[in-house]
């Protein structure tokens, strides 16, 4: 399969990889196949004895390549598989940056060299190919074409399933793929970007599943010509493409999933699929799209982002889709001031940037889940009201103002959050300095913000959860905990955020760029909010975290509640460490 995962992975070269299974396999000692199959306490190793393609596709799911590798322990059988389980990864940055400044000049050539010498040696192996990844930053048309197409043809030859081709496009030529991809009776998957794909007539690729093109200049006849003529597709993405202007996809049965990002031609996309099960359209505010999804009576998941959508088309289309559960909807070019959005099933709805739409019916007995974002807020009615949480976050882009009393968006959010049961749900309150949890809906007041937010969250869920959320994208001064006198939920958020370990599994995969908000958070302290100073507070800070301080004695200290502040300080490189 070819993975969509946004997570970056540590991957070896392919050849020490195969030098490791190598030597793994000379490894003095080791049980023949036969000893193997029971262990020392006499048990049967039946993990030895699965098919060999079931191994295979055990080993196909592996986080990467190293992973594979140290399944080779197990036994001799598991190493002798590895061996014949060819996935090739060659990735001309991680290559020159090994390289280094050395010989910088020649990178290109030496990159060229190695892929070939590896994949001749797998070709004189007669070893078969199950997944080829090529990403080729500096490809030169005149001096790479002729390698690239010899590679792909021993790929094609050596049974290949699954190819992920990334090629760098220089001086605006774009490299042809040969008509050998076309006719493979063994791709599963089919990954290109950068690259052209000609116009070949003759396509049979009878056992593709996913087909994913990026940044590929396309001619009409021919992609609807190569989708027709690939009835085991299951995923289609198309992104960023040109010269597409009409999609239509009607003889897809098994169709599944559909992605369609940023082609900023495409007037018209028309998709009849009965199994298809996610939508995902996204366009630019400038270059709406029509969108019809006839005959997608299995869908799921929709998104529509910036799409050329009418009220007609909420009021009509959305109750055509009968399992639909989670939509997604964004209406910048809507001109509606009144929309009805009617499911049965629907169990999640976000609704983005629709400045000019003034109130929002939903009728969804299985609503659960509802986020709104934008520039404002619509007047929300949910019928019936069964929502367990809710988001709702409001820039103003236009000119910076204060959300207080009497302004639209807080009379809106206040009208929304009462809907609520007050002992039942927690609320979190947020802008880009402060975060203020409310333990429960009991004396709710909104703060004098402009970027405010919030989250409704059920109180049996988790906060952990919730702030995880915010933290990643916050860093914010102050956290103050608005709860019951004698309640002990302050002390458990503290220990939540006190408490944290010097190398957080979350992190485990990330990079030193990449970390979470455990690893930039460097103390956490309980703060009296009587000894804070407001002159130095505008000084060293932003205003706005004086105005929160000053909102929370004003507001608060006249109530029967306790207010818990916790300071928060973050290290001064976080910048340099966030994605």
């Amino acid at each position: 399969m070819i993975s969509g995962s946004k997570r970056k992975r540590s991957l070896g070269d392919n050849l020490d990889c195969v030098r490791e299974a190598a030597r793994l396999k000379e490894t003095p000692g080791e049980k023949d196949s036969d000893e193997m199959d029971t262990s020392d306490d006499g048990s049967v190793d039946r993990i030895s004895q699965f098919p060999d393609h079931v191994i295979h596709h055990i080993l196909s799911h592996l986080r990467n390549v190293n992973d594979a590798i140290r399944t080779s322990v197990l036994s001799k059988r598991w190493r002798e598989l590895w061996y014949s389980y060819s996935v090739l990864i060659f990735d001309e940055r991680k290559f020159a940056a090994k390289i280094g400044h050395e010989d910088s000049s020649n990178k290109g050539m030496m990159f060229r060299d190695y892929v070939s010498n590896s994949l001749l040696t797998s070709n004189a192996k007669n070893l078969q190919i199950r997944k080829l990844v090529l990403h080729m930053t500096s490809f030169d048309l005149l001096e790479d074409a002729p390698c690239l197409e010899l590679w792909l043809n021993i790929a094609i030859y050596r049974n290949i399933k699954e190819l992920d081709l990334h090629v760098g496009i220089k001086n605006g030529e774009c490299y042809t793929l040969p008509q050998t991809v076309f006719s493979s009776k063994t791709l599963t998957g089919i990954r290109l970007s950068g690259c052209k794909l000609g116009t070949c007539n003759n396509i049979k690729l009878p056992y593709l599943q996913k087909l994913y093109l990026r940044k590929i200049p396309l001619v009409e006849n021919f992609i609807q010509n190569l989708i027709s003529c690939c009835h085991s597709v299951e995923d289609l993405r198309i992104i960023k493409c040109s010269g597409l202007k009409h999609l239509h996809v009607s003889n897809l049965i098994r169709l599944k999933r559909a992605e369609i990002h940023h082609c900023i031609q495409l007037k018209k996309v028309e998709i009849s699929a009965p199994n298809l099960d996610t939508f995902w359209y996204c366009g630019k505010k400038t270059s709406p799209c029509k969108v019809s999804l006839e005959g997608c009576t299995s869908l799921k998941r929709l998104t529509l982002e910036h799409p050329q959508v009418t009220r007609d088309f909420c009021e009509n289309q959305f109750s055509n889709f009968p399992l639909l559960e989670k939509l997604d909807l964004s209406m910048s070019n809507n001109k509606s001031r009144f929309i009805i959005i009617s499911n049965p099933h629907l169990e999640k709805f976000t609704l983005k940037g629709c400045k000019k739409l003034g109130i929002v019916l939903v009728e969804a007995p299985n609503l659960l889940s509802f986020e709104c974002k934008g520039e404002t807020m619509p007047w929300v009615e949910i019928h019936p009201f069964g929502l367990t949480q809710a988001k709702l976050s409001f820039v103003p882009k236009s000119e910076p103002r204060v959300v207080g009393y009497g302004d639209k968006i807080w009379i809106r959010m206040k009208s929304f959050i009462q809907k609520f049961n007050r002992e039942r749900f927690k609320l979190v309150l947020y802008s880009n300095k402060s975060i203020v949890i409310h333990e429960d809906l009991n004396n709710v007041i909104l703060p004098p913000v402009p970027d405010l937010g919030c989250e409704i969250i059920n109180s049996s869920a988790c906060i952990d959860d919730a702030l995880n959320s915010l933290l990643r994208k916050l860093h914010p001064v102050t956290l103050s905990i608005i709860s019951p006198t004698d309640s002990k939920f302050p002390k458990l958020v503290y220990e939540m955020m006190k408490n944290k370990d010097k190398d957080p599994i979350c992190c485990i995969y990330s990079t030193s760029k990449n970390k979470c908000w455990r690893h930039l958070l460097k103390d956490v302290n309980f703060e009296d909010l009587n000894d804070v100073k407001f002159e130095d507070i505008e000084v060293s800070e932003d205003s706005r975290t004086s105005t929160w301080y000053n909102w929370l004695k004003t507001e608060y200290t006249t109530l029967e509640c306790q207010i818990t502040n916790l300071r928060l300080c973050w290290n001064s490189h976080e910048h340099d460490m966030e994605t």
